[in-house]
């Protein structure tokens, strides 16, 4: 969701470094996936104010990966014992902050915290389809070096402010992109010297199995649900973007939305029908449902890779997922999540299995 209206984008402003990792966390799980609890976002009302030893669930899976990106050599099994204790001392000391083995507050904001100055590459999915104005994070200093390593007088702040957009505008003229100043796909592909992107190819009746294989690619990509995220204009714009705090109703107060990079749940099936050729399937999931390129059809005669909608009718759909198969969906599902892996059953409102027809 956002399950209606044009997505206004006026007015965000990006603090440094709140946005959880994305690709760049890494997990070493010996259980099998399935058995692990799915992460839940440590700042979230759906985990405790102090995660310790003793407890098992998605936000003790949470905490070791996020240990795991700072260097630890956990098992990712969402079990926190004594292995992950110890791991949390070290992380505390390392911090300077209470060796306790509490993750209170403190090393929860810690473990989150993405330091400004250090460059993000640009293409990765840590960084916003299209950056955003004011956005201050290591997306925007990457953003700057390049500029600044093609001529540009800039000054690194971290911010994408007026001045940096002018530099990119000037940029794009002397590059031969169209001089919007906005940093888009082709943009960054000019500023690293990689191939123009090109509109994805048709891939007509296999576009079923194209959406299910990236959508499983995408559970290990570490993709955060964002509130509004994916709904960017523009024909190179679809996937991972910043996301928006009107009405907002999720479990992570105030609302981390326009700080965050990430995908809503129809932010997410749309990034995954684009990528085969489909075009553009709907920025919402009402826009989605009523998209007449779309049958609704039978649960006996839905394939993988057809779209299931949530809710009491085409008005009030508040969700969407993609069937895989078997009675499973692959979901963006709500704020402190990831994209995962549920069964359709998780949800009691099933609204209906949509295909793609044309």
């Amino acid at each position: 969701m956002p399950v209606h209206g044009r997505l206004s984008r006026i007015g965000r402003t990006v603090a440094a470094g709140v946005a959880a990792g994305l690709l760049a966390l890494s997990a070493t799980p010996t259980a099998s996936a399935a058995t692990i609890p799915a992460r839940i976002n440590l700042l979230s009302s759906d985990c405790p104010s102090t995660v310790q030893q003793g407890q098992d669930s998605g936000c003790v899976t949470e905490l070791q990966t996020l240990l795991n990106a700072t260097g630890a050599a956990l098992d990712v099994d969402g079990d926190f014992g004594p292995a992950t204790n110890t791991a949390v001392l070290a992380y505390q000391s390392s911090k300077g902050l209470t060796a306790d083995g509490l993750v209170g507050p403190a090393t929860k904001a810690a473990l989150y915290y993405k330091d400004p100055t250090v460059p993000i590459d640009l293409r990765t999915l840590n960084c916003p389809v299209q950056l955003e104005a004011s956005e201050n994070d290591g997306c925007v200093t990457e953003l700057q070096n390049k500029l600044r390593a093609n001529g540009a007088s800039l000054t690194v702040t971290h911010v994408l402010d007026t001045a940096t957009t002018n530099a990119v505008t000037a940029y794009q003229s002397s590059h031969g992109l169209s001089a919007t100043g906005l940093v888009d796909p082709p943009t960054k592909a000019a500023l690293y010297g990689d191939p123009a992107p090109q509109q994805p190819a048709d891939l007509g009746s296999g576009r079923y199995a194209a959406v299910v294989n990236f959508a499983q690619q995408a559970i290990g990509q570490n993709i955060q649900y964002v509130w509004g995220g994916g709904h960017e204009d523009g024909a190179f714009s679809f996937g991972p973007s910043i996301g928006i705090c009107d009405d907002y109703t999720g479990a992570i107060s105030p609302c981390p939305a326009d700080k965050w990079v990430g995908l809503d749940c129809s932010g997410f099936t749309r990034w995954l029908y684009w990528r085969t050729g489909a075009g553009d399937i709907g920025q919402t999931t009402r826009d989605q449902v009523v998209n007449p390129r779309f049958a609704k059809v039978t649960a006996s005669t839905a394939i993988p890779g057809d779209l299931i909608f949530f809710g009491s009718s085409a008005a009030t759909v508040h969700h969407v997922g993609v069937y895989i198969g078997n009675g499973l969906m692959i979901n963006a599902p709500f704020t402190g999540t990831y994209v995962r892996q549920d069964t359709v059953a998780s949800h009691s409102d099933l609204l209906g299995y949509y295909h793609l027809t044309a």
